[in-house]
């Protein structure tokens, strides 16, 4: 499984380089963002999180300037509602926390695969999406006993 995350995270993360070239940097000036707590502490997308819906699954890609990110993962999308994940069912979809390590290479992964989740679509335009999410994310480690707190969650995704 902590292959399968990986795979996704570069994939994503490339989108979100890839698709951003028209960002200023400022993370501020589009309308759209993506910010949480994560351990009490604030995040805040560095770049314009983006949103892909594919075959009814929507995928939401944010990356702040630290080089952590979170990534949102809803199966089985189907506009406006509340979607949940957890139970080690990742046909649910999950909440990811990547937090970056001391060198490029080393990270870690959280998910609300191992946890729980929530998300909360509250508005989908043509170009946007946008709702509330939390979660209890433990390591994508076996054996791990760390985990972060998600909380505080709302996004603006552009969508591609």
């Amino acid at each position: 499984m902590k292959t399968i995350f990986k795979s996704i995270f570069v994939v994503l993360a490339a989108l979100t380089i890839s698709c951003s070239s028209d960002d200023n940097g400022s993370g501020g000036n589009s309308g759209f963002f993506l910010t949480a707590k994560v351990d009490g502490q604030n995040y805040s997308s560095f770049v314009t999180p983006t949103a892909v819906s594919v075959a009814g699954m929507l995928m939401i890609q944010s990356s702040a300037s630290s080089g952590n990110s979170i990534q949102i993962q809803i199966a089985n999308y189907d506009g406006v509602g509340t979607y949940t994940s957890g139970n080690n069912d990742l046909t649910d979809g999950y909440i990811n926390y990547l937090l970056l390590g001391d060198t490029p290479t080393s990270f870690q992964t959280f998910t609300s695969v191992r946890g729980t989740g929530t998300v909360e679509i509250t508005e989908v335009t043509e170009t946007s999406i946008a709702g509330t999410f939390s979660a209890t994310a433990p390591e994508n480690t076996p054996g791990s006993t760390n985990q972060v707190s998600i909380t505080q969650g709302s996004f603006r995704a552009e969508l591609q």
